[in-house]
């Protein structure tokens, strides 16, 4: 079956453009013009990918994001981003209503097609490897988009933090470079992305299990398991010389 997309643009032209190169693509594709629409058309159909415009003319793109992640049905929809404001700060917020990606307007279709493509094959991780993992009493199972801690859900992840979850228990307690999260998780090197998706990871994660992901200065990140009744790790235990993957 080929994957599919829904395109939420308010703008005609860039619409039809989208459309047409996506199908050119052998996408299944379906198109909404405002968010109200989009909304609607998520009760009909479960994308692979939505790429969501935010200067929509009824609901922001940014409130449409936030309402898609609060239901589980579509924690595995991956949401990119399109926007004409490339701040910092604007870009912040769509990571922290749990977009994926971000691609500034105005675009070239090749560079889309490339962060769709990029999005798809990452959801597809398990093609050639495990796609589950666990460390001390935390647990991912991307092929079913479940997260447990102590064998009991998190409901809240986005697929990108899952996925980031699910390389930082695979590879505990070493510490996975921040150049390899990168590449792995965005294909390219974006510190903004992982610095705002590690936030959001701790945060979901709540103290305890928050305090399992341990920055190294200068390297990147690791996942070092804890019992629950062990105090928190020390400040010192970011720092301490460890293995990296």
């Amino acid at each position: 079956m080929n994957p599919t997309v829904l395109v939420v643009e308010d703008d005609p032209e860039v619409r039809s453009l989208v459309e047409y190169a996506l199908q050119k693509e052998k996408f299944t594709v379906h198109v909404a013009e405002n968010g109200k629409r989009a909304l609607e058309m998520l009760d009909q159909t479960t994308p692979d990918v939505m790429t969501l415009d935010l200067m929509l003319p009824d609901i922001h793109g940014l409130e449409c994001c936030k309402k898609l992640r609060a239901d589980p049905r579509f924690q595995a929809v991956s949401v990119l981003m399109l926007t004409a404001l490339d701040s910092i700060d604007d870009i912040v917020k769509g990571f922290e209503v749990g977009a994926d990606d971000y691609l500034v307007k105005p675009f070239q279709l090749p560079e889309l097609l490339a962060r769709i493509k990029a999005l798809l094959r990452r959801r597809h991780i398990g093609r050639f490897e495990r796609m589950a993992a666990s460390a001390g009493g935390t647990a991912v199972d991307l092929a079913h988009h479940r997260v447990t801690m102590n064998g009991a859900p998190v409901e809240t992840l986005t697929y990108k933090e899952m996925e980031l979850l699910f390389v930082l228990l695979r590879k505990s307690p070493k510490v996975v470079r921040r150049s390899f999260l990168l590449q792995r998780l965005w294909g390219r090197q974006d510190s903004r992305a992982l610095d705002v998706h590690i936030l959001h990871l701790r945060q979901k994660l709540g103290t305890t299990g928050g305090e399992q992901i341990l920055t190294v200065p200068g390297q990147g990140y690791k996942f070092v398991p804890m019992l629950l009744s062990e105090p928190p790790a020390s400040p010192s235990a970011s720092t301490a010389p460890a293995k990296t993957a």
